[in-house]
């Protein structure tokens, strides 16, 4: 809800004071197919609830709606809220449950035409480069919410306008999506109807050169080129890196600057185990795999793995050795088959001193005979340095 409320206030504040120009554009459905199977593992890693069931949504249809202002003949920016309803599909294949997805983002719609030259063709094609914030949700049958994830994405898409006439063109395009705080990806197709309010910006009509003037005996000519082509702040004739992307920060050669960014790794891993055993299961061997290889990701990552038990078995004792003994395979199988260094890991064993659970149910004691492993790090990486990163 408080990201639908954030679109509507974009929307409203955006459309206010643009309405009485020309070149005001609006997309009043947009219609398309949002592909997000292929960041099942990602998802699963992500969407999780309190019991330790992990969830993913399916794909699904896309609606959605955009609100932009072109900045030249074949360029605009544009604000779009979208939503996708799909099923919410568990670990165990269970799909009784309800996944959404909201999007807001601030697009670039580039314009083929901004670079070669203005035509009277109908079909104008464009680059759309944008980011912005995506939410999924999972609610169960009854309508109440069991996890989410809210993170920031980034959009890159190819697409095309079919111009109608002077205010509708017909719109389709491909984008791809990639969500930054997972490190996933996902596709979507989208057509849908533009309106432009006022008409669309005219190009620039080409002055007249003035009439050459015969040059005075004896003074020189000098020809100067101000030209820049890349719209860097860098003139062509001292840019030695011609070509650079709009939104990179460049020095005063031209050249993108780099600086260095920090990335953080929290992840969090359950195990769960029969009674009065400390063996890990099959069906947790691909969990472990993946902690594995989220710390040779992340060299100088850590993991504190806590062990419990159930208030089950001869004394207090001997159910705090179990819960050692737990922790302690978690670790073994982190060394020994997956090449994690042992200083990296460390276990306690609690016993049945923190359980999760009612212990006078069987399935209160399923769950309180478990593992809880939190594993944290960062990387450093050397990136160019973009525009939206500078904090004013």
């Amino acid at each position: 809800m408080k990201l639908n409320k954030i679109a509507l206030a974009l929307f409203a504040v955006t459309a206010a004071p643009l309405a009485a120009n020309a070149g005001v554009t609006i997309s009043p459905l947009l219609l398309g197919y949002h592909y997000s199977e292929g960041a099942d593992d990602e998802q699963l890693e992500t969407l999780g609830d309190s019991a330790g069931n992990r969830y993913y949504k399916e794909n699904g249809l896309y609606t959605g709606a955009a609100l932009g202002v072109e900045l030249t003949p074949s360029t605009q920016f544009q604000v779009e809220y979208g939503v996708s309803n799909t099923d919410g599909i568990r670990q165990d294949g269970n799909d009784n449950f309800d996944a959404e997805q909201r999007m807001i983002s601030g697009n670039f719609l580039i314009g083929t035409e901004q670079f070669t030259g203005y035509t009277n063709n109908k079909l104008k094609p464009y680059l759309l480069v944008g980011a912005g914030q995506s939410k999924i949700t999972v609610d169960n049958a009854a309508g109440s919410e069991i996890t989410d994830s809210k993170d920031t994405i980034g959009n890159l898409g190819l697409g095309t306008m079919y111009r109608i006439n002077d205010a509708l063109s017909l719109r389709g395009e491909a984008r791809a999506i990639h969500n930054f705080d997972e490190n996933w990806w996902e596709g979507m197709a989208l057509a849908g109807l533009e309106v432009v309010l006022g008409g669309h910006l005219a190009p620039a009509v080409a002055v007249a050169p003035l009439e050459p003037q015969a040059p005075v005996i004896g003074t020189p000519i000098v020809v100067v080129d101000d030209a820049d082509s890349d719209g860097d702040g860098v003139p062509d004739s001292i840019d030695a890196c011609p070509g650079t992307p709009m939104n990179v920060v460049v020095d005063e050669r031209g050249c993108p600057l780099q600086v260095d960014i920090t990335d953080e790794l929290k992840m969090e891993l359950r195990v769960f185990f029969d009674n009065d055993k400390s063996a890990i299961k099959n069906q947790y061997k691909p969990e472990i795999a993946k902690v594995a290889e989220k710390m040779r990701e992340y060299p100088n990552s850590i993991a504190s793995v806590e062990g419990h038990a159930s208030k089950t078995g001869p004394s207090a004792r001997y159910n705090q050795r179990l819960s050692e003994a737990r922790a302690i395979a978690v670790k073994s199988m982190l060394t020994n088959e997956f090449g994690i260094a042992p200083n990296r890991l460390s276990t306690v064993g609690y016993g049945y001193d923190r359980p999760i659970a009612d212990n006078n149910t069987e399935e209160g004691r399923a769950m309180n005979r478990r593992v809880y492993a939190i594993i944290t790090g960062d990387k450093t990486m050397t990136v160019e340095q973009t525009k939206d990163m500078i904090v004013e």
